[in-house]
């Protein structure tokens, strides 16, 4: 396959975003005004959108446009694609000759490890990494024809496809999973001995600590029914460039879904054999991770638990709580994310600037425990529908190796693509 070798200056022209003063940026949309895109729209999905008027096509992206982020520890050069809207002065916009690249196959080229290093080591600040127009002017990309970028962005995309069709799906079985719970153990309407909603038709209560729940049901502390183990400050000791990852709060995002990326932070198995104490942080499948501190006043993620699906070994990192479950696991991860538990620990939440919970504030929750039968029937019902999630999480974790591999791949031209069909 053949490349031709451009200077990015050559196919492309860079257009800055816009800066927008707080004040003049509203949380809800006004006539003639477009929403206003910044790095955290890309970096945190549960981000509430802001609006501004409407600046000219000079500060617009549209959906298929091709954005770059210029600032951030972990985002400066990062690319990204797929929102509308007026973009922040943080980032800019690529504008290129589709004559010569499609936006897409440049986006999936910018993509590449290798090139996101090599345009980041190109900026010369150590502490917040910056990328501007002159640095990438003269970077060099290699593109082959028209017809063979079609052909790799139709393979990549496919992949992305599925993998965000498997998130759709995880995201509906999830809702689904929460509506039970909340009609069985909150609205207390399961189905009683004639198949009938509980409550409606005359269900008997009797009073608890925690108000009127059914006869025959009990209430239990999280510590009777789960083993908890705080994790540890592992940065003391510094990380190694391989090994048992370490997880921590990044690895649990706003809905309660384990993450699995975490690159730069492991302890090697030397390190843990020569040092025992590390073995009571380990996880292992099916263990439950909570957030205990949030570094957002909105506490959006405090509280918010994920479960390893994987069945592999992690360390757990502090600021995190490890609940290891002795009954229903999909039961208790269900409970733990419930909003109403999600309210009751950010009524409890300390601290000024960055909010946390303590072990305390976690180990004293209070659950509805039903009656066997009850706790069965809902078991039967979850189990499954927790099983496709996982099936679904560790289908995508295998597309999303094999596009890391085939990414490079294609850009290099390893891979002939002339039999392949669009």
């Amino acid at each position: 396959m053949e490349f031709k070798q451009y200077k990015l200056q050559d196919i492309a022209t860079f257009s800055q975003g816009k800066q927008v003063n707080i004040a003049e940026q509203f949380s809800h949309k006004l006539d003639g005004f477009k929403r206003f895109i910044r790095i955290v729209d890309y970096t945190n999905s549960s981000e509430p959108e802001r609006y501004v008027e409407n600046y000219g096509d000079r500060y617009y992206a549209r959906e298929d446009d091709l954005v770059m982020i210029r600032y951030g520890s972990q985002t400066a050069g990062m690319v990204v694609m797929g929102k509308a809207g007026v973009i922040a002065n943080n980032m800019f916009k690529i504008n290129l000759d589709n004559d010569i690249v499609l936006n897409r196959y440049l986006y999936y080229y910018l993509s590449q490890k290798v090139i996101f290093e090599n345009i980041r080591s190109s900026q010369s600040s150590s502490t917040m990494p910056a990328i501007n127009f002159s640095m990438l002017n003269n970077y060099v990309v290699k593109i082959p024809s028209l017809i063979n970028q079609k052909k790799s962005v139709k393979i990549l995309d496919g992949i992305n496809r599925k993998i965000e069709l498997n998130n759709q799906i995880n995201n509906n079985l999830y809702n689904i999973s929460q509506a039970l719970f909340k009609k069985w153990f909150i609205d207390f309407e399961f189905p009683n001995s004639e198949g009938k909603e509980y409550k409606t038709h005359n269900g008997k209560f009797y009073n608890s600590d925690i108000g009127e729940i059914p006869i025959g049901w009990k209430i239990n502390r999280l510590d009777e029914v789960a083993d908890c183990q705080n994790g540890n400050a592992f940065y003391k000791d510094g990380y190694d460039e391989n090994g048992i990852m370490v997880v921590d709060l990044g690895n649990v995002d706003i809905n309660g879904s384990f993450i699995y990326t975490n690159a730069d932070k492991y302890i090697s198995e030397k390190r843990l054999q020569e040092n025992l104490k590390y073995d009571k942080y380990l996880l292992k499948k099916d263990d439950l991770v909570m957030v205990m501190t949030d570094r957002k006043a909105t506490m959006d993620l405090l509280g918010k638990t994920g479960k390893i699906y994987e069945d592999r070994q992690y360390l757990l990192n502090q600021r995190m709580y490890r609940i290891r479950s002795k009954i229903n696991v999909n039961y208790l991860y269900t409970y733990l994310n419930n909003d109403r538990t999600l309210n009751q620990l950010k009524s409890k939440a300390l601290g000024s600037v960055q909010k946390y919970v303590n072990t305390g504030h976690i180990n004293e929750l209070k659950l509805v425990i039903g009656t066997d039968e009850v706790m069965q029937k809902f078991s039967s019902i979850v189990n499954p529908i927790f099983e496709r999630i996982e099936n679904n999480i560790l289908e995508n974790g295998n597309l999303q190796k094999l596009r890391n591999i085939l990414l490079p791949k294609l850009m290099n031209g390893e891979i002939d693509l002339e039999n392949i069909e669009i």
